[in-house]
């Protein structure tokens, strides 16, 4: 028995073996797909999760624009949320050599900690240690050289302004390659960093406190984990703010009694002069002197009146933030493995659902391909389960070949290719894959599933009739009428071809809906694949040349003195290479919509005139694409925003700023923006919100060459006044688009290949049970006189009517699956256009066409080589 099972095995092998490889690619296919995306984002987070422990990356950073004092870093460590606390500070400078913007850190031991990559750890107050990336540029031994924007070697709160390289580090607080944060050195955006000693610093007094939290675990992206720090850090904001209006009520009473000694020193001096006023008139020389006098208080008066007003417009902020807020690389790295949990949620169940489609198709039909054997085997006296055992060893093995390769790529490739699309933007480690048990046992099951019950089913079925019945072909199905005879006018005028054509599709309606079901998902597939590049194709240009027109955000102290403010503003207003200019208040508050994972930074912008406010931004109602206006009755936000929150117009949102105060204000409209969460008010309403006045505080500065050798240009003029605090391009935020686009167009690639893979395999085995099936009805055809070319069309014209009707249908399908993926796909931070080009669905669609060209190639060959005899003999 065994020995006939095995030569069963090998006959069903032999005859044939293309069905068995169709069926270990589309189940590798489908195992393929469910178990890449479904372990991609727990890969990638179980990396990060390696990454941040090396480097015990804090749990939140408290960040000060003064020195914390030693009473409020004993609060901070004796708060009983805090498990650990160190404090360091840094200092910006600018490498001559690169131009590049650098931040040299004081060393930490405990927590946010540097890795060596190269080298050693600065030991002595003249090293220092890089970024890992910048051993493009230097090597161990050589000397590195800053300065500040003036060129000039004395920097603010360093010892010294060159040091010896001693190392190379990597820094989980650095993760974004590209967006290392804003600075007033250099043109406004980090690009490296560096750690010394804490005695390389003039002023050791921190400016920044790393936290722990007392937590039983720290997985990151865990949803208890993130929640935990959240609620510590929301508890300890308004502590932390009140700490920070008590040292600004401080700081301010020692300014004002300054001020009020002077005063009192200039009231000193002006009576004195009024009291020598007789003896002047009379003396020339004394005379001239009291006017030298007199203009000398003069100007002192004006530098109280001016300390007076910088008095009144000290801020002293102290911001709480947890890993996800002050960490951006971390957020980014987070989101990224979320889209693909999303993305595994809904791509798997397609490809599945059309390999277990096709895949019981083939197995059923093999069943009854078997019926006279089973009849014969029946009737030789062996058991019902001896009889569909080979059918049970064919699927298991089919199965199980096509779960080994489906896991082994689904482990390895996929999971790699999507990271390393992510990873680009991340000075990340290669991504850590270990073997999923769970998903691997799911997928298998479902695998084996399909290749063994169908067939299994299929056969029991059969083994209820009698063997004698069983041995008798079973007869053909009945030919019926079809709904296109109804249309006399239009049945009349088919040849006869195509009216057999009609009638076969309805003859077979089983087959006929597994091939439109299976092309039709596979169709779908493609059109979501390229309309994912569709959706992402130019809305850089949509963004910065349809919505927002200016190029640089320049931002400036506005405690700073009127005349270092004026000359601030006197660059935007007299450069030649800037085309117009518009003050602004502009600051950072933040919202944490219902659904979203972390707290979602928000750019709040007030334009002091909305006069001309058009000529640097659009707002463009995302439905009817019309301009809209300013109103003084509530705030404009962008779409994205709007949609993570529900809000329409007429709604309200409530914001925080960074030192933790609430604010809720009225939406008055949404504006369409692709990238960035933006607010937008006039004067006035942020006056009624905020209770106080926008203070000018920057500039929108549009110019007349948009390139970037013009806008590093003025960063780095508006950088050098000393009223700077920073510079935002346009071309930073660019960068940040073009990172997801990157990130999106190898997801396009990989669900493209897989699509066509699938649709590919779907078409071939369809058509080739079509074909099994009618072997004697394509006999006889052939022996009626047929010539080849229309025995082939014979079967090609409905193959052909198939691929189109699924066509048809796989487009709908693709436009819905498309839409539903698109507005989850993009981080919350971004948004992509919807709209599907027509190019798209002819590409799409042409691939499919071309795909069943190629299986009929195929198939034409194995038309031609058909035993007509031996498939016209029957058992009578």
């Amino acid at each position: 028995m065994k020995k006939s099972l095995r030569m069963n095995l090998v006959r069903e092998f032999q005859k044939s073996g293309a069905r068995f490889f169709s069926l270990v690619v589309l189940v590798a296919l489908g195992v393929f797909v469910l178990i890449g995306l479904k372990v991609t984002g727990s890969d990638m987070r179980q990396t990060a999760n390696a990454y941040y422990r090396q480097h015990k990356l804090a749990d939140a950073v408290l960040t000060s624009n003064v020195p914390l004092t030693h009473s409020e870093q004993q609060k901070l460590r004796h708060l009983p949320a805090v498990k650990q606390v160190e404090f360091s500070t840094y200092q910006d400078a600018v490498i001559p050599a690169t131009r590049q913007a650098i931040r040299i850190e004081s060393q930490r031991r405990h927590l946010s900690v540097s890795r060596l990559t190269a080298g050693r750890l600065p030991q002595r107050i003249n090293e220092i240690a890089l970024d890992q990336a910048q051993q493009r540029h230097y090597h161990l031994g050589q000397t590195l050289r800053v300065v500040d924007n003036h060129q000039r070697t004395s920097l603010p709160n360093l010892s010294r302004h060159q040091w010896r390289i001693v190392g190379f580090i990597t820094s989980s607080d650095y993760i974004e390659q590209n967006n290392f944060g804003a600075t007033a050195a250099g043109s406004g955006q980090l690009k490296t960093f560096g750690v010394v000693v804490p005695q390389a610093f003039k002023n050791t007094a921190p400016l920044t406190a790393k936290i722990n939290f007392r937590l039983q675990q720290r997985q990151s992206y865990a949803p208890q984990y993130e929640q935990r720090v959240r609620q510590d850090v929301d508890q300890l904001t308004p502590m932390v703010a009140h700490w920070a209006q008590q040292r600004q009520n401080q700081l301010q009473h020692q300014q004002r009694q300054r001020i009020q000694q002077a005063q009192a020193l200039v009231a000193q001096q002006r009576q004195q002069m009024v009291q020598q006023t007789p003896a002047f008139g009379r003396d020339p020389t004394l005379h001239k002197a009291a006017i030298t006098a007199s203009r000398q208080l003069a100007h002192q008066q004006r530098q109280i009146q001016q300390r007076q007003q910088q008095v009144k417009q000290l801020r002293i902020i102290y911001q709480l933030q947890s890993r996800n807020d002050f960490n951006e690389g971390y957020s980014q790295m987070g989101e990224d493995a979320h889209r693909i949990d999303l993305l595994a949620n809904v791509f798997p169940i397609l490809f599945f659902s059309v390999a277990i489609l096709v895949c019981s198709t083939t197995m059923a039909r093999m069943a009854e391909e078997k019926r006279i054997e089973l009849g014969t085997l029946r009737a030789l006296g062996y058991s019902k389960f001896d009889s569909i055992k080979v059918f049970i060893i064919y699927g298991l093995l089919a199965g199980t070949l096509g779960t080994i390769l489906g896991t082994w790529l689904g482990t390895t490739l996929l999971p790699t290719k999507i990271y390393l699309a992510y990873a680009a933007n991340f000075t990340l480690p290669a991504l850590q894959t270990p073997f999923s048990v769970k998903w691997t046992l799911i997928a298998g099951c479902i695998a084996l599933a399909c290749t063994t019950l169908p067939a299994v089913y299929t056969a029991s079925r059969q083994l209820r009739e009698k063997p004698a019945t069983l041995m008798l072909p079973k007869p053909p199905a009945k030919g019926a009428q079809v709904w296109l005879e109804h249309w006399q006018w239009l049945w009349n005028r088919l040849s006869f071809n195509y009216k057999v054509t009609w009638r076969n599709l309805v003859r077979y309606k089983g087959r006929t809906l597994m091939t439109i079901l299976g092309v039709c998902g596979c169709t779908a597939l493609l059109i979501t694949g390229f309309g994912i590049r569709d959706s992402v194709t130019g809305i850089v240009e949509k963004q910065y040349q349809t919505l927002i027109h200016y190029d640089v955000i320049g931002l400036y102290n506005p405690q700073a003195s009127r005349s270092q403010q004026q000359r601030y503003r006197q660059i935007g207003q007299s450069s030649r290479a800037v085309q117009q200019q518009l003050e602004i208040h502009f600051e950072n508050v933040w919202t944490h919509p219902p659904r979203a994972i972390n707290n979602q930074p928000v750019s709040l912008l007030v334009p002091l005139s909305t006069r001309h406010f058009d000529k640097f931004v659009t707002l463009q109602n995302p439905t009817t694409h019309q301009s809209q206006k300013l109103t003084n009755s509530g705030a404009f936000i962008s779409e994205k925003l709007a949609q993570l929150w529900h809000l329409k117009s007429g709604q309200s949102l409530t914001l925080r700023n960074t030192q933790g105060k609430q604010y809720r204000l009225k939406i008055a409209g949404i504006t369409q923006m692709y990238v960035g969460h933006w607010l937008y008010l006039t004067p006035q309403y942020y006056q009624q919100v905020f209770h106080h006045s926008a203070t000018s505080n920057g500039q929108l500065l549009q110019l007349k060459v948009h390139n970037e050798a013009a806008i590093n240009q003025i960063s780095w003029r508006l950088n050098r006044q000393p009223a700077a605090v920073t510079v935002v391009q346009s071309n930073a935020v660019k960068q940040v688009i073009n990172n997801i686009l990157n990130g999106l167009n190898n997801l396009v690639i990989i669900i493209t290949l897989a699509a066509s893979a699938l649709a590919f395999v779907v078409l071939f085995t369809l058509t080739n049970i079509n074909v099994s099936e009618r072997i004697r009805e394509i006999s006889t055809i052939k022996v009626l006189g047929f010539y080849p070319r229309e025995v082939v069309l014979y079967i090609y014209r409905e193959v052909f009517i198939l691929t189109l009707i699924s066509i048809a249908l796989g487009m709908l399908g693709g436009y819905e699956l498309h839409h539903y993926i698109m507005q989850t796909l993009p981080p919350d931070i971004a948004m992509v256009d919807l709209t599907l080009r027509i190019t798209n669905f002819l590409v799409s669609g042409s691939m499919t066409i071309i795909f069943s060209m190629i299986v009929m190639a195929f198939m034409a060959q194995k038309i031609k080589h058909i035993d007509m005899l031996g498939a016209l003999k029957s058992v009578d």
